[in-house]
């Protein structure tokens, strides 16, 4: 079959993957219909043949298009597959952390269970607990995984402060309030003091932040963004959209004011009833507008 051969020449340097074959296969089977059609309307056999193939158009730049996506996901699969081994620095780090969540809690737990109240053990405990948590921040951060590089050290010690000084902050607020006994608003300062100046920090890091993502994940992003927005691009028309907007708005006004004339008419107590039925006309209007006409 020349159309076979003829699609075979323009692959053949091609690697032949799954994806090449089913092209191939395609593009064969639409040339030979194309010469069937000119065959028909009197056209020479040759000629025909000719006239289609020119119709093609360069279908190599459309497979070199298909190699570049398979050859993206085959990367994103093995990259999702792989593990970045955790370095000596990063696991030392999540040790130490540990041990001091260990010894807040279990100090914690043995001067709530014992027989004497020592309150400076519970602001001890609260301390080790937010050294730990800066801990487990910074070196989880400098940490490179398969999908991010791993974070500057400069940046990862601020998010590390911020997390210790958001856990410090509540910690001996909580102290200061419960154990101490002291009044709400000297609990307020302590957290002002500590968790307010972390808050906007934080808001900070994350309005700079830059990109870490790895070239694989972003491929990945990318193409599920892609398929989002094909996906509402078929699903939603932008015309029933307008109209189940205005409609919409129609029908909540006229809700209201239906609520308010009942709730003075006849009674607030059942006038809150008016917005389930307008709840349940919405859905079907959902229902009529947005129905697929097969």
């Amino acid at each position: 079959m020349r159309e076979k051969v003829y699609v075979d020449r323009l692959f053949a340097d091609y690697e032949d993957t799954q994806e090449i074959s089913d092209f191939k296969e395609e593009i064969t089977a639409n040339l030979a219909e194309r010469v069937r059609e000119f065959i028909s309307k009197g056209i020479g056999d040759e000629e025909a043949f000719e006239r289609a193939a020119a119709e093609l158009g360069d279908i190599t730049a459309i497979a070199d298009e298909t190699g570049k996506k398979k050859r993206n996901e085959a990367i994103g699969q093995m990259y999702m597959k792989s593990k970045v081994p955790i370095t000596k620095r990063t696991a030392t780090g999540i040790t130490a952390a540990s041990g001091m969540l260990l010894l807040a809690a279990g100090s914690a737990l043995i001067t709530f269970f014992g027989e004497t109240s020592n309150t400076p053990l519970f602001y001890i405990s609260a301390v080790l607990l937010s050294a730990a948590c800066g801990l487990y921040t910074f070196f989880g951060l400098t940490q490179e995984t398969a999908a991010h590089y791993a974070m500057k050290n400069g940046r990862a010690s601020a998010y590390g402060a911020v997390c210790s000084a958001g856990f410090l902050g509540a910690g001996l607020a909580s102290v200061t309030f419960f154990l101490d006994g002291f009044e709400m608003s000297a609990a307020l300062i302590v957290k002002t003091i500590f968790i307010l100046p972390a808050i906007c920090v934080f808001i900070f890091l994350l309005a700079t932040e830059p990109e870490r993502q790895k070239p694989w994940l972003k491929t990945v992003i990318d193409k599920e963004i892609e398929n989002s927005m094909r996906y509402h691009r078929e699903m939603v028309d932008p015309v029933k959209a307008a109209k189940f907007g205005v409609l919409s708005g129609g029908l909540w006004i006229s809700a209201v004011a239906i609520f308010i004339t009942l709730g003075f008419v006849i009674s607030w107590q059942y006038s809150w009833l008016i917005f389930l039925f307008a709840l349940a006309v919405q859905v079907f209007m959902v229902t009529m507008i947005f129905e697929k006409k097969k």
